[in-house]
């Protein structure tokens, strides 16, 4: 831990950590929301939400919070509460109701140093590689482990030294639960490789940002060249230690289908070069309209401009005396006819449903006609009937 003897020093950890804090408030960054898709195909969600940055930050609120000191209970609250109070803090020290032990993780100094490195990832090469990790695979070889982690995201500062985030999952997300630093030395080597004994590492191929206050969202894929990097590095890490494996199965079928929608592409080719073949040989117009539309979709605008230069000469050829402009041209314009058709096709459309309405209103029509008329023959009878009573009267 790191040493405390005077309230100097105490004062200077204070600051350091009062500076921390600051910085992750003042920067709008620490709002991104992360999606990371590793090559292994797991999916991972989390954020540095105001939470987790006082246990990031090596600072143990659940002692705080249990010496009842403090009025904040939840963990950003109880944070900064704590630093704005930090002379009444040393003064319980001082009296001996609190210790520094008690307060600050044994590795405060690592913690603080990792922080501002951790904090914020912005492409999927900023992560050195990811750990999937699991308890119950040391804990078979006798060797039990104090991190209750799901993933380790590794990355590396200027110095080539490691610092790990611990994640570990709460619901529909992942929440930050550690955060360690491992020096470039022999013994901090070996400790490393320990924690890693028959695990599963892997790499992060993307990266999905998305930041509700400032409305920023961008993904980010890592090229082929850093792919094969991670992978020649994953490598080389799966020898440090013992039962070490590398899960690049997301990646491994990605690359399948790859060539396999390239295998499909070289078939379409075949298939297109043939017919082309034909058409030249029987020295004919190869019309596009003769190939699949999901063929056509395959083709490159070269091989269609190739296709329209050769119909083109076609049309121009000398001995094609019937041809009066070229095939490109006719092709416009039978485009343009076509559009021409289809929209006299819906008027005419239009024009026969308006025609079916109104003779459906003649219809109606006619029939109101009949029933005036024979409203008209019952007045005209009851008239001759009064006239036949007058007269007979």
């Amino acid at each position: 831990m790191m040493q405390i003897n005077t309230k100097a020093d105490f004062d200077q950890i204070i600051e350091r950590i009062n500076k921390l804090v600051e910085k992750y408030e003042n920067n709008p960054l620490h709002y991104n929301q992360y999606q990371f898709f590793l090559a292994n195909g797991d999916r991972i969600f989390f954020e540095m939400a105001p939470q987790y940055i006082g246990h990031l930050l090596g600072i143990r609120l659940d002692y705080l919070r249990s010496t009842k000191l403090f009025k904040n209970q939840d963990s950003y609250g109880l944070l900064k509460e704590f630093l704005e109070n930090a002379y009444s803090v040393y003064q319980n020290i001082q009296a001996g109701h609190l210790s520094y032990k008690s307060i600050f993780s044994e590795y405060l100094e690592d913690k603080l140093e990792t922080f501002e490195t951790i904090l914020y990832y912005f492409v999927p090469d900023d992560i050195e590689f990811v750990c999937k990790y699991s308890k119950s695979r040391t804990f078979q070889l006798g060797m039990e482990t104090d991190y209750p982690c799901d993933y380790f995201f590794a990355k590396k500062d200027k110095n080539n030294d490691i610092h790990l985030l611990g994640l570990i999952r709460q619901e529909n997300a992942y929440a930050p639960m550690t955060s360690m630093k491992f020096h470039s030395d022999e013994r901090q080597v070996s400790k490393l490789k320990h924690l890693f004994t028959n695990q599963i590492l892997t790499y992060v191929s993307s990266i999905l940002i998305t930041n509700p206050v400032t409305n920023f969202r961008n993904q980010t894929h890592m090229i082929l060249q850093c792919k094969l990097d991670k992978i020649k590095n994953l490598n080389t890490l799966s020898h440090y230690g013992t039962g070490i494996s590398i899960d690049i199965s997301s990646e491994c079928q990605f690359a399948v289908n790859g060539n396999i929608i390239k295998l499909n592409k070289i078939n379409t080719y075949k298939i297109m070069c043939q017919q082309f073949a034909q058409a030249i040989e029987n020295h004919e117009i190869f019309s596009l309209e003769q190939i699949d539309e999901t063929m056509q979709e395959q083709l490159d605008e070269e091989i269609l401009q190739l296709i329209q230069i050769y119909n083109n000469e076609i049309c121009m050829d000398k001995n094609n005396n019937s041809a009066q402009t070229t095939y490109s041209e006719l092709l416009e314009q039978y485009k343009t006819l076509s559009k021409q058709v289809a929209s006299l096709n819906e008027q005419l459309q239009s024009a026969n449903e308006q025609s079916r309405l109104y003779y459906e209103q003649m219809q109606m029509l006619q029939k109101e006609n009949e029933q005036y008329r024979e409203f008209q023959n019952q007045i005209f009878q009851v008239v001759d009937d009064q006239k036949q009573k007058v007269i007979a009267s």
